[in-house]
Formats: C-alpha cells, structure tokens, sequence
C-alpha cells in the first residue's frame, strides 16, 4: 500500500512538472498573435461559420467556398467558443494547444509503463520542446488533432496486443479513435494506424489479432461516428464536397498534382530540423537500438521502431508533401530517445561516450549562439566584428531589429547562456537526468525567446488585422464591400462579414469599395475612377501583397478574368494547402 502512494505521489509530481512545461511553450502568448498565415484564417474561418450559422456539418466559407477539411478540430474550436462568448484566435488555436498537451500526457504514460516513470518524463520533455510538435500546438490547423488520435489510437492497439485483450470495449474504443482521426483529416486518420499496425503484425508474423477483434462492433462504431458526418456532408455538398475533400485534399495530395510537390529526400531534412535538437542524438538512438536488436520486443523498443518508420516511410512515398505530415511519428521518437537516454546509467561506455560527445557538442553551439545574440546587441562593435561573415552579419542585424526586449526575453537569453554551462557541468559528474534537464532549459527558453520576439516580429510584416479592423469601421454592414480577384481569409474573419467577390457582370452596384492587392490597385488607377482610401501595413500571408481599400465612383472597374460565378478558381489560387 506504501509503495502504491509512493509511486502515486511521484507520477503526480511528474504530471504537475509536464503540466507547468506545457503551460509554459503551448499557452504563453497563445491568442496574442493575430493570423497572418492562410492555414490559420482558413481554418478561423470554419469554426466562426459554424458559430454564427449554426451548420456544424458543412458550413459554407463566405457563403460558398466548401470547407478543405473535417470537422473534428473545427467542432472543438466551436464549443470552445460557444464557451468563451467569442470567437478569436485564443479560441480558435486552443484545440491544438490542448491536443499537443494531451499527446505529451499519453507519451508520458506510455514510456512510464514501458519503462520506468524517469522514461516516462524524459519523452514527455523531449516530445513537448520538439520544434515541430510545439510549434503545431501553437497555431490552429487540424494536423495536431490528427497526431493525437493516432497516437492514442496506435497505443491502444499496441496495449491490447500485449495485453492479449480484445473485448469489445476495447475494440470499440479503438474503432472510436480511428474514427476520430478520420474526422480530424480524411481517411489519413485510418490510414496511418493501419499501416502502422500491418507492418507491425507482418514483422511479428502475427495477422491473428484481426480474428481477435470484435470487426463487426468496430465496424459499426466506426461508421456511426466518421461514416455518419460523411454521409451528411456528401448529401449536403454533393460533388463539390466529394472534389474537394476526397479527390483534391487525399488523392491529388498524394499524386503532388494538389498541394506541394517535394521529392522522396524531403522529410529526411525537416525531421532533423523539426526535432532539433533531439534529433542530434540519432546516433545514440541507432546504436542504442543496434544492442538490443535481439530483445526489442521484449524491450519495447520493436513497436515504436516500426511506429516510426512506417509513418516515414507512408508520407514519403506521396509526392505531396508538407514538414507537418509527419506529425504522427514524433511521439514514437520521443519514445525510442527516452528509452535509450533512461539506460545510460547502465550501458556500456561507448553509447555513454557517444552521447556525452554529442552533448558537449550541441552545449558549445548553443553557446556560440548566445555569444552572437550578446554581440549583435552591442551595435557598432557587433557590426564590425560580423563584417567578416555575410550570414553572421545578417544574424547580428535580426537580432538588433527584434529589440528592446521584454523581461521575459531577457530572461531566456541569461537561461540560454547559462544553460551550456549547466549542462557541461552535469556531464562531467556523468549527471544524465541533471545534464537532460539542462538540455531541455536550454530549448525551452529558446522557444520562449522565439515565442515572445521572432513570431511577433514575423507577424507585424503580414498581418491584416489592423488594416481590416479599420475597413470594418470605414466601411458599414449595408454598405458593399468586395474582394478584387483576390480573397484572404483573415480579412473574412476580422471584419465579421461576408465579402463576395466583385463581379461587375452580375449587376453590382459601381458604388462600392474595393479590397485589392496593392499592385493590382496600381494598375487600375491609370483607367479606373478608384478613390484610394487605406493601405494595409502587412503584406498578407507571404509578406508581398498588401491590400488596399478603394471606392468606386461612376462606373466599377471591369471583371478580372479569373474571376467565375462560383468563385472556386480564386479561392483555390488564394488558399492553397
């Protein structure tokens, strides 16, 4: 009975640490930054639509733009909102901060059960400070969602394996999270934990846990759940829903003929960049595993393995591609990272020295960078001392331009120099947990830094908020307002309003002001009575087309002619994945 409230105690303070990390790199700052990219206002968009109108199945951006993706993130946003009154960036983000801090909660248990509870925080630390799985708890987008429920949905499958368990709750369950990533992002969400799961069983040489399941409870779980949304939306949307959401966002993704083409290298480079600085450690990771080839099973260490390098491998092989895509596998490196970081203490001296290496290695660099950061503040002599290096030159000026700091960012920069020093300390008194948690100081303050400066800084230059908080004054509900071949959805979402596209061929009133790319406007001034009234300062989501507000006078500007009936062909230029 002691050692059960003892072991309790400890996962409570290992939940209070993983809940004030979380708090501190998924919630700081987390509605202060205004949209500024396409993604967030698209998907603003979505759950501002349903509140306002109430159509939670398949509302219609701007009255006719079908949704790119499944409702699950977009539901959540939604009753958040419905909870806070009001629909703003904080409500419309805090499905993915939530999300991201759940994924770090199941990994946590995860590798606690695996292994030990010191596992069990050293992945949640790792998972929680990787760039990519913050920066995506950070921003709204439904590719977080998707993370979670696969995850979840991959530990349980794995939990009944082992476990030799498959009642129909549990079967049920699993049915239920499978459908949940489905309605987080397409048939991706079933997909991916398929595959996973079909590798995983192919390489044990074990198909018997189909036979296991209850298929027929699952079936129907699962078709109540994801089957009944799409079955309602394909009712409702028809065809434009089936070419938007199934043809264009799945298959052309996959083919590269819709979204980004990248080639079969692509994800090799961003997971190295996207997990840094953990993923500095892969060599240890590697050799690490190399020893215990013969017990990975029994280590656990065969299914996060496979875990890994089937959602690699499955996200490679399309010619579509994103850094986010891969998503799904951070929680199985954090996994494979703890297990081999918790066993130092026991393992032979060359993964020790391997990994002390690589340490002291990343300890410099980030000392070297903090060495920069000091400098560039000092102006003049930064200036001259970086005139030797183009690129050191250019560091020294984006740090000058991120100034004057708030206290905050002055603290990361003194926890970022000091953080080096910390680590080389602990690893000369072979302290790994001490020199780990320096480590992960160290990344969290620079996330922070990052957080409070360089985003803010990013945002300035792109966002529309205040130019359309000002249009919405200028401009009054009954008064027309139009986009000029052009659309952005932020400017949708600031303004509260529909705003159609301008179609002088459908009888709009001349009388009307205009939202166009200032380049655009430019053109048209020379032929066109156009009354200029207001500029945007940022240059929308790629920081080159600021916006302009004009009113026409007499007679309206012709028709671009990119501009149809429906609108689709614009929105798809100006919204692409």
């Amino acid at each position: 009975m002691r050692n059960r409230l003892i072991a309790a105690r400890a996962h409570g303070w290992n939940l209070a640490f993983i809940g004030l990390l979380c708090g501190a790199i998924f919630y700081w700052n987390l509605g202060l930054l205004p949209f500024y990219t396409r993604g967030e206002s698209r998907e603003g968009l979505v759950v501002w639509e349903m509140v306002r109108t109430g159509d939670w199945i398949l509302p219609a951006i701007n009255g006719e733009y079908i949704p790119f993706k499944p409702p699950l993130f977009h539901w959540v946003g939604a009753v958040l909102s419905k909870f806070s009154g009001i629909v703003d960036e904080f409500t419309v983000r805090l499905p993915s901060a939530l999300f991201g801090t759940f994924g770090v909660l199941l990994t946590y248990f995860a590798a606690a059960h695996f292994w030990n509870p010191r596992a069990g925080v050293i992945a949640a630390m790792v998972l929680a400070t990787s760039t990519e799985w913050w920066n995506s708890a950070l921003i709204a987008q439904v590719d977080m969602t998707l993370a979670f429920f696969i995850t979840a949905a991959l530990l349980l499958f794995y939990a009944m394996y082992r476990g030799n368990r498959y009642g129909i709750a549990r079967s049920s369950l699993l049915a239920a999270l499978l459908a949940c990533a489905t309605l987080s992002k397409g048939p991706l969400g079933i997909a991916v934990p398929v595959f996973v799961i079909i590798v995983f069983l192919a390489i044990r040489r074990d198909f018997e846990f189909f036979k296991k399941l209850h298929l027929l409870s699952g079936a129907v779980v699962f078709l109540l759940i994801a089957g009944s949304w799409y079955g309602t939306a394909g009712w409702h949307g028809g065809w434009a829903f089936f070419r938007r959401q199934i043809l264009e966002e799945n298959i052309g993704t996959a083919r590269g003929v819709w979204g980004h083409y990248q080639s079969y290298f692509y994800f090799f480079k961003v997971f190295f960049f996207n997990f840094a600085p953990w993923s500095l450690f892969v060599p240890s990771v590697v050799y690490f595993i190399y020893q215990r080839r013969r017990e990975l099973f029994d280590f656990h260490l065969l299914f996060p393995l496979v875990w890994f390098l089937s959602v690699f491998l499955f996200f490679t092989l399309s010619f579509g591609k994103r850094g986010v895509y891969i998503l799904p596998l951070y929680p199985a490196a954090a996994l494979l990272f703890a297990a081999c970081w918790s066993s130092l203490e026991r393992s032979e001296k060359t993964l020790r020295w391997l990994t002390a290496a690589i340490t002291y290695i990343i300890a410099a660099s980030v000392l070297i960078a903090f060495t920069v950061v000091v400098i560039a503040m000092l102006q003049d002599s930064g200036s001259r001392l970086f005139s030797v290096s183009k690129k050191l030159l250019a560091a020294a000026r984006f740090v000058n331009s991120l100034e004057p700091f708030r206290p905050m960012a002055w603290g990361c920069i003194i926890l970022f120099g000091l953080g080096p020093l910390m680590i080389c300390w602990f690893l000369l008194q072979r302290k790994w947990n001490g020199a780990l948690i320096a480590l992960t100081v160290v990344v969290g303050a620079s996330t922070i830094f990052l957080q409070i400066t360089y985003y803010p800084a990013f945002a300035a230059v792109r966002t529309l908020k205040p130019f359309m908080l000002r249009v919405s004054q200028e401009v009054n509900p009954e008064t027309p307002l139009f986009f000029y071949d052009w659309f952005d959805g932020s400017a949708i979402f600031y303004t509260h309003r529909h705003i159609p596209l301008y179609q002088q061929n459908v009888g709009v009133s001349p009388a009307a002001f205009l939202l166009m790319r200032e380049e655009v406007w430019e053109q048209l001034s020379k032929t066109n009575s156009l009354t200029l009234i207001d500029v945007s300062e940022g240059g929308g989501p790629t920081g080159r087309h600021p916006l302009v507000l004009v009113k026409t006078s007499g007679k309206g500007p012709a028709t671009p002619p990119s501009v149809s009936t429906t609108a689709q062909q614009v929105y798809d230029e100006s919204t692409p994945e």
